[in-house]
Parts: C-alpha cells; structure tokens; sequence
C-alpha cells in the first residue's frame, strides 16, 4: 500500500494519470489538484484526501481502489440527519465491482473461509435513504478483510455512532481507510493475503470525520483501530486521534478546503469531546 460526491447517474472511472483541475484554500495561495470527474461531488466538498489508484465514482460515495491489493485505500461520503431517515432494509448483495478488470479486484470466492468478514468501509447502515444506495454499499471494492470480533464489535459500535454524530450535528464527512502498521505503528508493506486474488488484509482501520456545525463552525474526530483476531477492549472513545496522526501514517491529506489556519488547528487535535459512550 503507497505511504501516504454530487450525485451522479452513472459510476465513472478514473485513474490518477488522467487530467486534473485545480481548486484555491481559501486563505492560502497553494492550489490542490482536484481529479476532473470530481469537480462538484459534494463528498469531497471539503477536499480530496489524495493517494495513488483507481478512483472510483459511486453515485452516493468515492472510493479510492488499490488494484494491486484489491481493496480500497479510502472511502469517503458526505452523511446528513435527512439521509438517515430512510427505511431501505439492508440486502446483502455482496458482489465484485464490475468498474474494475478481472484480476484486480476482489471476487466473492476470496473471502470464503477466509475467518474474515467483508468489512464496509461505507457501512450498509449510513444508507437506509433508498433500495439503490443501500445496494451500492455491498461492492467489494468497499471492502477489505476484518476480523468478525472487529467488524461486527467495537467497529460496528463506532459506525452506529457515526450515525447517532450525524443526526445530532446535521451534517459530516467522513473518510474510512486502511492501514498496514508493524507494531511500532510505522507504515509497512502488506504481509497477509486471503483467496486466490491476494486480497490483502489491513492491520489496521481508520475513520476520519469532519463535522459541519449549523453556525457555520467545524470540528474533526479521528480513530485508528487494529485489525485482529481477539476482540478490542474499552470504547470506540478510547481509540481516539489526531486527524493529522492519520495524514502522518498515510501522506494522505484530508478536508483540505478548509481555510488553512483551521484545518492545521482541528487536525492537530486529539479530540476527545466524543459525543458518544
């Protein structure tokens, strides 16, 4: 893995080598390129986080695909109180991405009997607006291996309350990603494989979460947690970072439109001001 949404009615493809165009930090003379099919999708109305793959354009998300480790780097939506108030029933459609070649994605077989789950990154839950958006969640290419004690534990319990965020505040963004971590916590090339794919395993997952307050202002929270076999203790609280501990691990750069003096002041905290127990 390298270091480091506008409703569309169709899901478009493109590759980072393909042309850019090029948005201004409000109160800063650096310009950020901005991917073409991606100007105006409103979830990254904050800024593209960057990274190297396959982009992948949902009509209600964007995933960032790693081809070479058939699953994605990143996963990010904009998620408001109203897109919650849906009552699409969950459908598990689970299928391969037909937007990526044979090859480099991951297909069904890989996981079977793997003792992994097929971890959402853009969880089913976040989706219940419509039959469509719910289905689209169940894609592979939105998914990586995770321990069940992981996915259907502590994680789910942190994407429940993602959801209890969203309905408070009104509108968030959030950025879901792997990592591959030695146990130093230094980023480290993949180790672990599953199917005949090589689908690779993440040591670790994150969240990345910009909060859009009704007066205009911003917060950011941010969690790391590991990926194994054995369930993890504590709360979702307890696995709190910085957002800019992420960006350290990743070379990624998340919701980088803010005005500059205010991103650099949100991602420097560690913010335990978790709303949620």
């Amino acid at each position: 893995m390298s270091l480091n949404r506008t409703l569309l009615p169709l899901c478009f493809i493109l590759l980072l080598s393909q042309p850019t165009c090029f948005h201004e930090i409000a109160s800063s003379s650096v310009a950020l390129p901005i991917p073409a099919t991606l100007t105006g999708n409103d979830n990254i109305k904050y800024g593209y986080p960057g990274g190297q793959g396959r982009i992948l354009v949902k009509k209600y998300y964007v995933i960032l695909h790693e081809d070479s480790l058939r699953i994605p780097d990143w996963v990010t939506y904009h998620l408001t109180k109203q897109d919650l108030e849906g009552t699409a029933n969950r459908n598990d459609k689970f299928r391969p991405d037909p937007d990526i070649p044979i090859g480099m994605r991951a297909e069904l077989a890989d996981y079977r009997n793997s003792g992994y789950d097929r971890g959402h990154m853009a969880p089913a839950g976040d989706f219940k607006r419509s039959e469509e958006a719910m289905s689209e969640t169940f894609f592979l290419s939105n998914m990586a291996p995770q321990r069940p004690r992981l996915n259907r534990g502590i994680w789910e319990k942190l994407e429940e309350q993602v959801r209890s965020l969203a309905e408070s505040v009104g509108s968030i963004w959030i950025v879901t990603g792997t990592l591959f971590l030695d146990e130093d916590g230094h980023a480290m090339k993949p180790s672990t494989f599953i199917g005949s794919d090589s689908v690779a395993v993440p040591t670790h997952f994150y969240k990345a979460i910009l909060c859009e307050q009704s007066d205009g202002t911003h917060e950011m929270f941010a969690f790391i947690m590991e990926n194994r076999e054995t369930a993890l203790p504590g709360k979702p609280k307890d696995y709190v970072v910085s957002v800019r501990h992420i960006e350290e691990l990743t070379g990624l750069d998340f919701f980088n439109l803010l005005r500059k003096s205010e991103q650099d002041s949100l991602e420097a905290v560690v913010n335990t001001n978790w709303p949620s127990q």
